[in-house]
């Protein structure tokens, strides 16, 4: 006999699943259009004017660059993934050469797509970048840290890093690693001394920090007062000057864990912090926050962001989805206030509801790579909440208002006059565009896969 709790079970996984199919299933307007179609000029559709270019993750983890029309939603032009110059100006973009014995490095004009020059290194390499869009390319544009694709050799596994002058082509640096534990990039420092990056292995990640004069990965302990990675963290977020990288550690979950579903114990004696990394001096500054926001809902866990003033001397950690804010002095690492915010979190209905306490897994997919902001003249905050975009007054750190509160946003951009913020759904496939000025919502635009980053916004004229 099955018993009733499995029966609602099989009902709503079969409901879930006709529900799925409706969803991916083609719709009679999404038939390609009639070629002659396809010459007509596109209809305007949105109230921007602006060429948003989105770090796009493909089928297969092809990344590209997608320069798209704004007012169209028209891909105009797709450029290989690379490494962005400081201004945004350039890009130094890796293709594999010679049956994969070499690597081209092409130097493009990120607004046209025009090589500038290009130089040849022996081996295959790709671009690297965190999943912020952070890419391992030296403020003066000079140092450039390539990787190879990791690989398992029998219980091992190997990683190769190479650091390049951008000029000459030159081999500055060269990191072969083989072991049980695999390295991710972090950070490169602003005058390309140092690359940061973080080990993986037995269930611990620990910064370390290669030392590129020297080509020498040096010991845990010569990054001064670093911290065991003990939870969750978020993309991190720099300086303007790239000296400081800032995140934050929500603290040790326990048994947190996606497949243990939105309700776990976390650990009593890890608390949330937020630390700053000083890229050149290699020193780690931490200020814990409040014991009271660590979270016992896996999916609220996960939805901290990090934002930085411009003059880098007041780093914000926002949480919509747990309804608070700290704001940290950067300088002294002391948290300044505390403030409860609107928690933007909406009612999911009696059937969403149903679905989250029996398949919590579904649920926990989501991963936040931009997900707060300053505007230009540091007087608001943006942050993604678990639903819409939470918008707060820096000035008394009081919730202003919550825009888009049907969408579910991964990574924010804004425009260089702070007029309109472009907020990425990936759960959506649609970039959202919204006046700053009233929150109203200006038009949205289809993205064929995962969006990571917007890397540049060139406004119109």
């Amino acid at each position: 006999m099955v018993r009733p709790r499995r029966v609602v079970v099989l009902a709503l996984a079969f409901l879930l699943a006709g529900c799925t199919a409706q969803v991916t299933a083609p719709r009679p307007s999404e038939t390609p259009a009639p070629t002659a179609s396809l010459t007509a000029s596109p209809r305007p559709t949105n109230a921007a004017s602006d060429v948003v270019y989105l770090r796009s993750v493909g089928s297969g983890g092809v990344v590209s660059i997608l320069a798209i029309d704004a007012r169209t939603g028209a891909t105009l032009r797709t450029l290989p993934n690379g490494s962005p110059s400081l201004d945004r100006s350039t890009l130094l973009a890796t293709e594999e050469a010679n049956g994969a014995t070499q690597t081209v490095v092409r130097r493009l004009e990120i607004g046209s797509g025009r090589q500038l020059g290009s130089f040849t290194i022996d081996g295959s390499y790709h671009a690297i970048s965190s999943d912020s869009g952070q890419t391992a390319l030296s403020r003066d544009g000079r140092h450039l840290a390539l990787s190879i694709s990791p690989y398992q050799q029998g219980a091992d596994w190997v990683t190769g890093f190479r650091v390049v002058d951008t000029e000459s082509g030159a081999i500055l640096a060269t990191l072969d690693l083989k072991g049980q534990s695999t390295y991710g990039f972090v950070a490169m420092s602003p005058d390309g001394r140092s690359l940061f990056l973080n080990q993986f292995g037995e269930g611990v990640t620990t910064m370390r920090v290669f030392d590129i004069p020297s080509s020498t990965l040096l010991p845990a302990t010569a990054i001064a007062g670093v911290r065991k990675q003990g939870g969750f963290r978020p993309p991190a977020v720099f300086s303007r000057d790239g000296r400081w990288m800032f995140s934050l550690d929500a603290g040790a979950p326990g048994n947190c864990t996606s497949f243990d579903g939105p309700r776990c114990t976390p650990s009593a004696d890890e608390q949330p912090y937020v630390f700053a990394l000083d890229l050149v001096s290699r020193r780690m500054l931490s200020a814990p926050l409040p014991m009271e926001q660590r979270s016992t809902d896996f999916e609220k866990y996960l939805l901290w962001s990090v934002a930085v003033a411009p003059d880098a001397t007041t780093v914000y950690a926002i949480n919509p989805a747990l309804g608070v804010i700290d704001e940290v002095d950067a300088q002294q690492m002391k948290v300044r206030r505390t403030s409860s915010i609107t928690v933007s979190r909406v009612d999911e209905g009696v059937l969403a509801a149903i679905g989250r306490f029996f398949f919590p897994v579904a649920s926990a997919k989501r991963y936040i790579t931009g997900g707060a902001l300053l505007s230009p003249t540091a007087d608001r905050i943006y942050a993604a909440g678990y639903k819409g975009i939470a918008v707060i007054d820096a000035a008394d750190l009081a919730s202003r208002a919550v825009w888009q509160s049907d969408g579910e946003f991964d990574a924010l951009a804004l425009t260089a006059d702070g007029e309109r913020l472009y907020a990425v759904s990936n759960a959506n496939a649609k970039i959202a565009i919204i006046a700053t000025r009233d929150g109203t919502k200006l038009g949205e635009l289809k993205i064929p896969a995962f969006g990571q980053t917007i890397v540049r916004i060139d406004s119109a004229p």
